[in-house]
């Protein structure tokens, strides 16, 4: 049993050289568009965000583990160039400018293990939407069962200084939230090939330590994508702040736990809800993967990736290049 997930180019999960590099929207215009349609948002990118550079050297990265990936975006306005290297292997490409969303790249028949992929612009203009990565969640023919649990149910422990908050954006109305160095949230479940937890992104966010099982397998930042400083600004719902696939059968501690500075501009984490996935016949699995999506914060350059069909490849969403200027989904197959 495969899965689609789909990475936005907002999620932490990717890892941007210099924010000042790139242009976004500000998802805090409107918060609940992460989960519009098109119809609502007149806008073809993924969770109608996107990362827009006209800066030559620009780069995102994105650690991954599946067997194929797609890289979603578009390119122009005029010279379109970019380089794409995976497992240090580079691919100078340079391709006509696109008017929509695109494949700006794809690879195949990959290893189902650990991959790094690193993006750079080279041309007049890139811009990034979001990524694909196709895993295994179970073997051949099995049944997967989801489990969402929210932020205040029991089985979530945490660790240091936590605040309840409410609001109508919020799965269930809720979300809980940290500042400062230490602080930690816990969860043990007793099963589980995958697990995906959500939260929300903001430029007063910061780095955030993730461990499964005891291992540290992943550093990254909650701070939003927007330019600009440490401020409460940019709020962007629904980031998938960690995910781990490809997980074997037997139980599974997690663990994240806040970073940041101990004085002065402490920033933040906010954890929301989070689903973990069960099938009925786990997946046979490659010894040599831990399955865990990993990228570093404090590296830029460390790669990461995603996966999608070659049928949702060739889809084409007509866009103006005049609009960029005004401006995890799960789908099991």
């Amino acid at each position: 049993m495969t899965s689609v997930l789909f990475v936005d180019d907002f999620d932490p999960l990717v890892v941007y050289s210099n924010y000042d590099d790139w242009q976004t929207p500000n998802p805090q215009d409107n918060p609940m568009w992460w989960n519009a349609s098109a119809d609502v948002t007149n806008s073809p990118w993924h969770q109608a965000t996107y990362h827009y550079t006209e800066v030559q050297g620009a780069r995102a990265a994105f650690n991954f583990t599946g067997s194929s990936i797609s890289v979603y975006g578009a390119t122009g306005p005029t010279t379109s160039s970019y380089t794409v290297t995976i497992d240090g292997n580079v691919n100078a490409l340079q391709v006509s400018n696109s008017t929509g969303r695109t494949v700006l790249y794809e690879a195949h028949n990959l290893t189902s293990d650990t991959h790094q992929l690193e993006i750079v612009n080279s041309g007049s203009g890139l811009l990034l939407d979001a990524f694909a990565v196709r895993l295994k969640l179970g073997g051949e023919d099995a049944t997967l069962s989801n489990t969402t649990l929210d932020d205040r149910a029991p089985e979530i422990k945490y660790e240091g200084q936590w605040t309840q908050q409410q609001g109508p954006n919020f799965h269930a109305g809720t979300s809980t939230y940290t500042s400062g160095p230490g602080n930690a949230m816990m969860l043990n479940f007793t099963a589980g090939s995958a697990i995906y937890v959500y939260g929300d992104q903001v430029n007063d966010h910061g780095d955030y330590t993730v461990s499964l099982n005891g291992s540290t397998v992943g550093r990254y930042s909650g701070r939003s994508g927007c330019r600009g400083g440490f401020a409460k600004a940019c709020e962007k719902l629904h980031g998938l702040v960690f995910f781990a696939g490809d997980l074997p059968a037997g139980s599974h501690a997690l663990r994240i736990e806040n970073g940041g500075p101990a004085e002065g501009n402490k920033t933040f984490f906010d954890f929301d809800y989070l689903d973990y996935t069960v099938p009925s016949v786990y997946a046979t699995r490659n010894q040599s993967s831990d399955g865990v999506n990993t990228a570093s914060s404090s590296n830029p350059a460390a790669p990461r990736g995603t996966t999608q069909s070659s049928d949702a490849a060739s889809a084409v969403y007509a866009l103006l290049w005049g609009v960029l200027a005004a401006w995890a989904v799960k789908a099991f197959l």
